[in-house]
């Protein structure tokens, strides 16, 4: 199932868009400055099933003349539009009841919908007594697995599932007809069992604002495994916002998204967690900073700097943002925002597959000689240059097939093929010295 959202007008926003492709099955985590629109994109996620969110939850004039929110799903559309007579969004369109079970959306305190749950747990209580009485329950092991390991305590091994009617209820026995119900825990444990609760359920979307509140940074980024676990197992897609580095920190190339506003219109992207941090927490403390695409460039540029015997005047950081157009998209920003400093202390270096690219002609940005340094040596290797104690079993198809093999069968790590191509290209290398000795000195490079 495809899911497109598209919002108009609705608070600061004047335009957003975003596409979510439910047949991935995986985390999309979305990140941003205060105030950029994420928690509008979870109302308006959450609209869809509850058609009432933006007059409970927002504040007076959020909704207005104009304001809109489109859902196209597979191919069909499903407009809710400003109406006057009832000052709030409005459809004539009927989203199907059979989509809308597929979507769980949960939000902070005290909007969150296991906040409101703590009534119908307490509603159950005489049937969840009479249950743990007779030892009418079940041992829910995959839930105790996860609280114990995302919270390093074995204190849940008593937990029990309770099931009264339709619904599943959460208790830890104690002896003499005693008992803790779920909703006597933490706020954080509680919070998990009601994920947990969503994840078994029908959904297939599960949309959660501020993941990180009521968790620790370790139990956080012990949770994100788990998440990405169940996303395969049960055929689930969890969106998440949060302003946790321990959580950014563990999500994947395909995982992690920028929301940013470009004139009142936000827009998302895929980045690196570096760029986030880099963007978003901002680094102290140093005078110069190198971008580059990937550790593989930052380890070569320390190593020239201490194999050449590079002066630095300035202190500096080299930064792996990944991908090059992420490389220049940072440095534009930092340009207009200053977040690093001044333009002139900050410069990329790419890959030489982007030299005579838009990307290339930036101010401030430079290319190796080389296409990378792995498809460097993967050419040389072909053509026989760059020879090997004995053949590789399998040929490789390309240089990462190359770069994998080499180091899992000779041991050859990145360092010796630093030192390959320092000893095979002076020329080449020089042009790269320069660079780094003529921003890192007070001397014009």
């Amino acid at each position: 199932m495809q899911l497109c959202i598209e919002v108009s007008n609705v608070q600061h926003i004047s335009s957003l868009r975003i596409e979510l492709d439910l047949n991935r099955n995986g985390l999309t985590c979305i990140v941003g400055k205060n105030g950029v629109g994420k928690t509008t994109l979870i109302k308006s996620i959450r609209n869809l099933k509850v058609a009432d969110t933006f007059s409970k939850m927002a504040q007076p004039g959020a909704i207005k003349p104009g304001s809109k929110i489109s859902y196209i799903c597979d191919g069909e559309s499903y407009d809710f539009e400003y109406d006057k007579d009832l000052e709030d969004l409005n459809s004539r369109a009927v989203f199907p009841a059979s989509l809308k079970k597929q979507i769980e959306v949960e939000m902070p305190m005290p909007w969150g919908q296991r906040f409101n749950t703590f009534q119908s747990i307490s509603s159950a209580d005489s049937d969840i007594r009479t249950a743990v009485m007779l030892e009418e329950y079940f041992t829910p092991t995959q839930l105790i697995l996860l609280l114990a390991d995302v919270y390093g305590d074995s204190k849940f091994s008593s937990l029990k599932e309770v099931r009264v009617g339709k619904n599943i209820y959460y208790v830890m026995p104690l002896g003499d007809d005693r008992y803790v119900r779920e909703d006597h825990l933490s706020s954080g444990e509680f919070f998990l069992i009601s994920l947990y609760r969503k994840i078994k359920g029908t959904s297939r979307l599960i949309v959660i604002d501020e993941i990180d509140i009521s968790l620790d940074a370790a139990a956080q980024s012990r949770l994100v495994g788990w998440l990405r676990k169940f996303c395969a197992e049960e055929k689930v897609n969890i969106v998440f916002t949060t302003h946790s580095m321990a959580i950014m920190r563990t999500m994947e190339d395909d995982e992690l998204h920028y929301m940013y506003s470009e004139g009142g219109v936000i827009k998302t992207r895929l980045t690196s967690y570096n760029y986030i941090k880099s963007l978003l927490f901002g680094f102290s403390g140093w005078d110069r900073y190198i971008l580059t695409e990937d550790p593989m460039l930052e380890g070569f540029f320390k190593f020239l700097i201490s194999a050449h015997g590079i002066s630095n005047f300035y202190s500096f950081q080299i930064i792996p943002v990944g991908g090059g157009d992420n490389v220049v998209q940072l440095l534009r920003k930092n340009s207009i925002e200053g977040f690093f400093g001044s333009e002139d202390s900050v410069i990329a270096i790419l890959d030489g597959d982007y030299a005579g690219t838009r990307n290339e002609r930036q101010i401030n940005t430079f290319c190796i000689p080389f296409s990378s340094i792995e498809k460097k040596v993967f050419e040389d290797y072909q053509s026989g240059k760059y020879s090997l104690v004995r053949p590789l079993d399998m040929e490789p198809g390309n240089n990462k097939q190359f770069r994998k093999a080499i180091k899992k069968v000779f041991g050859i790590s990145d360092l010796d093929l630093y030192i390959y191509l320092n000893e095979n290209y002076p020329d080449e290398v020089a042009v790269i010295c320069r660079i780094l000795e003529g921003f890192l000195s007070r001397r014009d490079f």
